[in-house]
This record gives structure tokens, C-alpha cells and sequence, in this order.
């Protein structure tokens, strides 16, 4: 048998077509494979990670085969307090990885043109390990969670509250 040697070290740059960005020179070393694709589109098998604009929360999610197919995503602790997954062995192993550690969780952001309508999808999350290069989408089955969560919901609520709360306290205020 021969063995080949493989140099991990040296990347390829690759130019991909995108309908958002244009031409997008990418490292073939940053290609995420998703060995199940994504739901909806299990052939979509190989995105890569583009970043947003500078400070921003969200990630592109941009199939390399597809120019017109691109996720917008996000990190859910960003979006929802107390947002946790079970990880299943099943999932560490499609993962090549034994440390949770290991993973990054986004969630995909569904665009509507008020702020308060935009939504993420919690029920069907994306598992990343970015050091092997590999992903999944998964279904989260036990109910906690949905397809539309607002984005803004806790914040933007919490800001209404935070507003009643500071009105009241001048009222009192004043009335004393």
C-alpha cells in the first residue's frame, strides 16, 4: 500500500460566485462540509463562513456550489437567554470531535423588513467544529423550541418593560 502524504498547511485560494457578495476569494481550508447537507437542501453539502459587516452578530452561511444560496446566521446565546442543546454522542461523532468545547452553535435568521419581525429558527440548529471543518443541521424534536422565535423578542420587550418601569418611577416621583 502507498501512503501519500498530505501538507495540511498549504491552502488553496479558490474565487467563488455569489449573488449577495460578488466574487469571493476563499482558502479551500475554510470550506465547511455538512455530510447530510442542510433541511431543504440535502445536495447543498460544502458552505463556507462569511463574516457580516464589521461589529455585526451575523455570519453568512454561503454554499460554494450555489451563488444564490446563502444562511444568514447567528450566534442563539446572542438572541435568546438561556438557549441550551442536549449533544448527543451520534452528534459528536458526525462531528469527529469528543469535546463539546469543540463546537459552535448558530442559528439560521429569517430577514423580514421590520426588525420586530425578524425570526431564528431554534428548532433546527447548526453544529459547527471549525477545527474539523464539518457541520450539521439538526431538529431540536422536544418542543422547547421553534422556527419563528423573534430575533429582538426579549430584548424588544424588555426594553417596552424597562420604559413602563422608568415612566412609573417618575410618576411616583413626581406625585411625591
Amino acid at each position: 500500500h502507498c501512503l501519500k502524504k498530505h501538507n495540511t498547511l498549504s491552502s488553496k485560494t479558490m474565487l467563488i460566485q455569489t449573488t449577495r457578495f460578488g466574487e469571493v476569494e476563499i482558502q479551500d481550508q475554510d470550506i465547511l462540509t455538512f455530510p447530510s447537507g442542510m433541511l431543504g437542501f440535502s445536495a447543498e453539502r460544502h458552505f463556507v463562513m462569511i463574516e457580516d459587516e464589521m461589529g455585526s452578530p451575523f455570519q453568512w452561511l454561503q454554499s460554494v456550489e450555489r451563488q444564490d444560496l446563502a444562511f444568514v446566521t447567528i450566534n442563539p446565546e446572542t438572541a435568546v437567554s438561556g438557549f441550551s442543546l442536549d449533544i448527543t454522542v451520534d452528534h459528536m461523532n458526525k462531528l469527529d470531535t469528543e469535546e463539546v468545547e469543540d463546537l459552535n452553535v448558530r442559528v439560521i435568521v429569517t430577514m423580514a423588513k421590520k426588525l420586530e419581525d425578524v425570526t431564528i429558527n431554534l428548532q433546527g440548529p447548526l453544529l459547527l467544529n471549525f477545527n474539523k471543518k464539518l457541520g450539521l443541521q439538526f431538529v431540536v424534536a422536544d418542543g422547547r423550541y421553534n422556527t419563528r422565535h423573534p430575533l429582538f423578542g426579549d430584548r424588544l420587550n424588555l426594553g417596552a418593560t424597562q420604559q413602563t418601569e422608568d415612566k412609573d418611577q417618575q410618576e411616583i416621583a413626581q406625585a411625591g
